[in-house]
Protein backbone atom coordinates (compact mmCIF):
# COMPACT_ATOMS: atom_id res chain seq x y z
CA UNK A 1 0.00 0.00 0.00
CA UNK A 2 1.46 3.79 -0.85
CA UNK A 3 -0.61 6.83 0.09
CA UNK A 4 0.44 9.79 -1.10
CA UNK A 5 -0.67 12.24 1.54
CA UNK A 6 -1.80 15.44 1.93
CA UNK A 7 -0.12 17.34 4.65
CA UNK A 8 -3.24 19.40 5.34
CA UNK A 9 -4.92 16.23 6.10
CA UNK A 10 -2.03 14.63 7.76
CA UNK A 11 -0.53 14.87 11.11
CA UNK A 12 3.05 13.32 12.80
CA UNK A 13 2.30 11.20 15.87
CA UNK A 14 5.29 11.00 18.22
CA UNK A 15 4.88 7.89 20.28
CA UNK A 16 6.37 7.90 23.94
CA UNK A 17 8.99 9.72 22.98
CA UNK A 18 9.68 10.38 26.81
CA UNK A 19 13.23 9.79 28.91
CA UNK A 20 11.80 6.45 30.70
CA UNK A 21 11.12 4.93 27.82
CA UNK A 22 13.23 6.41 24.85
CA UNK A 23 16.47 7.69 27.02
CA UNK A 24 19.27 5.32 28.04
CA UNK A 25 19.13 6.44 31.42
CA UNK A 26 15.56 6.15 31.57
CA UNK A 27 13.81 3.10 33.60
CA UNK A 28 13.24 0.91 30.69
CA UNK A 29 17.02 1.98 29.50
CA UNK A 30 18.00 -1.67 30.44
CA UNK A 31 14.81 -3.12 27.87
CA UNK A 32 15.30 -0.68 25.15
CA UNK A 33 18.27 1.26 25.60
CA UNK A 34 20.94 -0.60 23.53
CA UNK A 35 18.33 -0.61 20.35
CA UNK A 36 17.20 3.14 21.02
CA UNK A 37 21.07 3.79 20.23
CA UNK A 38 22.22 1.48 17.84
CA UNK A 39 18.96 2.88 15.63
CA UNK A 40 19.72 6.49 16.90
CA UNK A 41 16.10 7.04 17.29
CA UNK A 42 16.35 9.96 18.98
CA UNK A 43 17.77 11.72 15.93
CA UNK A 44 15.81 10.55 13.35
CA UNK A 45 12.66 11.34 15.27
CA UNK A 46 13.80 14.49 15.51
CA UNK A 47 14.53 14.90 11.40
CA UNK A 48 11.14 13.53 11.12
CA UNK A 49 9.51 16.16 13.35
CA UNK A 50 11.94 19.05 11.99
CA UNK A 51 10.67 17.96 8.67
CA UNK A 52 6.91 18.03 9.33
CA UNK A 53 7.56 21.37 10.88
CA UNK A 54 8.82 22.74 7.62
CA UNK A 55 5.82 21.35 5.59
CA UNK A 56 3.72 22.50 8.68
CA UNK A 57 2.12 19.29 9.19
CA UNK A 58 1.69 19.25 12.80
CA UNK A 59 3.27 17.26 15.10
CA UNK A 60 1.36 15.58 17.95
CA UNK A 61 3.10 14.78 21.00
CA UNK A 62 1.94 11.39 22.92
CA UNK A 63 3.13 10.68 26.42
CA UNK A 64 2.05 7.92 28.96
CA UNK A 65 2.32 9.74 32.25
CA UNK A 66 0.45 8.45 35.84
CA UNK A 67 -0.33 10.46 39.14
CA UNK A 68 2.56 9.88 41.79
CA UNK A 69 1.80 6.44 43.20
CA UNK A 70 0.17 5.37 39.90
CA UNK A 71 -3.17 5.54 41.40
CA UNK A 72 -4.33 5.71 37.78
CA UNK A 73 -2.94 3.15 36.19
CA UNK A 74 -5.02 -0.44 35.58
CA UNK A 75 -2.08 -3.26 36.10
CA UNK A 76 -4.16 -5.44 34.12
CA UNK A 77 -1.30 -6.47 31.45
CA UNK A 78 2.23 -7.52 32.36
CA UNK A 79 3.24 -4.51 30.82
CA UNK A 80 1.74 -1.89 33.00
CA UNK A 81 2.33 -4.48 36.12
CA UNK A 82 6.09 -3.72 35.16
CA UNK A 83 5.12 0.40 34.74
CA UNK A 84 3.57 0.28 38.52
CA UNK A 85 6.92 -1.91 40.39
CA UNK A 86 9.42 0.45 38.65
CA UNK A 87 7.76 3.39 39.65
CA UNK A 88 8.36 4.81 36.09
CA UNK A 89 6.80 7.01 34.06
CA UNK A 90 5.11 9.62 36.81
CA UNK A 91 3.79 12.99 36.13
CA UNK A 92 6.03 15.90 36.83
CA UNK A 93 9.46 13.95 37.08
CA UNK A 94 12.27 13.76 34.13
CA UNK A 95 11.12 10.40 33.14
CA UNK A 96 8.09 11.70 32.33
CA UNK A 97 9.55 14.49 30.67
CA UNK A 98 10.01 14.64 26.21
CA UNK A 99 13.65 13.81 25.52
CA UNK A 100 16.14 16.55 24.64
CA UNK A 101 15.61 16.11 21.01
CA UNK A 102 11.97 16.37 20.47
CA UNK A 103 10.73 19.08 22.72
CA UNK A 104 7.09 20.08 21.66
CA UNK A 105 6.89 23.08 20.25
CA UNK A 106 4.44 26.19 21.74
CA UNK A 107 1.25 25.54 19.91
CA UNK A 108 1.70 21.81 19.19
CA UNK A 109 -1.04 19.66 20.60
CA UNK A 110 0.38 16.96 23.68
CA UNK A 111 -1.57 14.05 24.32
CA UNK A 112 -1.81 11.82 27.67
CA UNK A 113 -2.74 8.60 28.48
CA UNK A 114 -2.57 5.78 30.51
CA UNK A 115 -3.57 2.44 28.76
CA UNK A 116 -1.07 0.50 26.43
CA UNK A 117 -2.43 2.52 22.90
CA UNK A 118 -2.76 6.11 22.33
CA UNK A 119 -6.46 5.93 21.84
CA UNK A 120 -8.17 4.58 24.28
CA UNK A 121 -9.44 6.52 26.88
CA UNK A 122 -7.52 9.75 25.83
CA UNK A 123 -8.42 12.94 23.86
CA UNK A 124 -6.13 12.10 20.75
CA UNK A 125 -9.08 11.28 18.05
CA UNK A 126 -10.79 14.37 19.17
CA UNK A 127 -8.10 16.01 18.38
CA UNK A 128 -7.03 14.44 15.33
CA UNK A 129 -10.92 15.14 13.43
CA UNK A 130 -10.62 18.95 14.88
CA UNK A 131 -7.70 19.40 12.86
CA UNK A 132 -9.16 17.58 10.03
CA UNK A 133 -6.84 14.79 9.99
CA UNK A 134 -7.10 11.94 8.21
CA UNK A 135 -3.69 10.31 7.76
CA UNK A 136 -1.48 9.64 10.80
CA UNK A 137 2.43 9.45 10.68
CA UNK A 138 3.46 7.14 13.04
CA UNK A 139 7.17 7.03 15.16
CA UNK A 140 8.80 5.97 18.78
CA UNK A 141 9.34 3.74 21.13
CA UNK A 142 8.92 0.79 21.31
CA UNK A 143 7.61 -0.62 17.68
CA UNK A 144 5.47 -3.82 19.15
CA UNK A 145 3.71 -1.74 21.40
CA UNK A 146 2.76 1.73 21.32
CA UNK A 147 3.62 2.31 17.65
CA UNK A 148 1.96 -1.37 16.66
CA UNK A 149 -1.14 -0.87 18.99
CA UNK A 150 -1.76 3.22 17.98
CA UNK A 151 -1.39 1.73 14.43
CA UNK A 152 -4.16 -0.72 14.58
CA UNK A 153 -6.19 1.63 16.56
CA UNK A 154 -5.93 3.96 13.84
CA UNK A 155 -6.75 2.09 11.45
CA UNK A 156 -10.17 1.08 13.14
CA UNK A 157 -11.04 4.70 13.88
CA UNK A 158 -10.82 5.20 9.77
CA UNK A 159 -7.41 7.04 9.54
CA UNK A 160 -4.56 6.09 6.79
CA UNK A 161 -1.52 5.11 9.26
CA UNK A 162 2.26 4.98 7.59
CA UNK A 163 5.15 3.90 10.01
CA UNK A 164 8.65 4.95 9.38
CA UNK A 165 10.59 2.33 10.24
CA UNK A 166 14.16 3.57 11.23
CA UNK A 167 12.47 5.98 13.39
CA UNK A 168 11.33 3.51 15.87
CA UNK A 169 12.92 0.52 17.95
CA UNK A 170 11.59 -2.29 20.26
CA UNK A 171 13.82 -4.36 22.89
CA UNK A 172 15.96 -6.41 19.93
CA UNK A 173 15.94 -6.10 16.58
CA UNK A 174 14.65 -9.23 15.61
CA UNK A 175 11.37 -7.69 18.00
CA UNK A 176 11.24 -4.59 16.11
CA UNK A 177 11.51 -6.43 12.33
CA UNK A 178 8.51 -9.00 13.37
CA UNK A 179 6.78 -5.61 14.22
CA UNK A 180 6.98 -3.66 11.16
CA UNK A 181 6.26 -7.30 9.09
CA UNK A 182 2.86 -7.64 11.25
CA UNK A 183 2.09 -4.25 10.43
CA UNK A 184 2.07 -4.09 6.78
CA UNK A 185 -1.31 -5.73 6.84
CA UNK A 186 -2.10 -2.01 7.90
CA UNK A 187 -0.17 0.84 7.27
CA UNK A 188 2.41 1.68 4.80
CA UNK A 189 5.93 0.92 5.98
CA UNK A 190 8.26 4.01 4.91
CA UNK A 191 11.92 5.08 5.62
CA UNK A 192 12.80 8.37 7.00
CA UNK A 193 14.20 9.32 3.59
CA UNK A 194 11.33 8.20 1.71
CA UNK A 195 8.93 10.32 3.93
CA UNK A 196 11.36 13.33 3.60
CA UNK A 197 11.45 12.46 -0.46
CA UNK A 198 7.63 12.65 -0.93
Amino acid sequence: MTTLFDPKKTAVLSLHMVNDIASPKGKFGPMFGEQVVARDVANQGKALVEYARSQQIPVIHVAVRFQPGHTDLVANSPLLTIVKEMDALVEGTWGADFIDEIQPLDGETIITHQRVGAFQDSQLHQSLQQKGIEHLILFGVVTNNIVEHTARNGVDYGYYVTVVEDCCAAPTLAVHQASIENMRLVADIKTLAEITSS
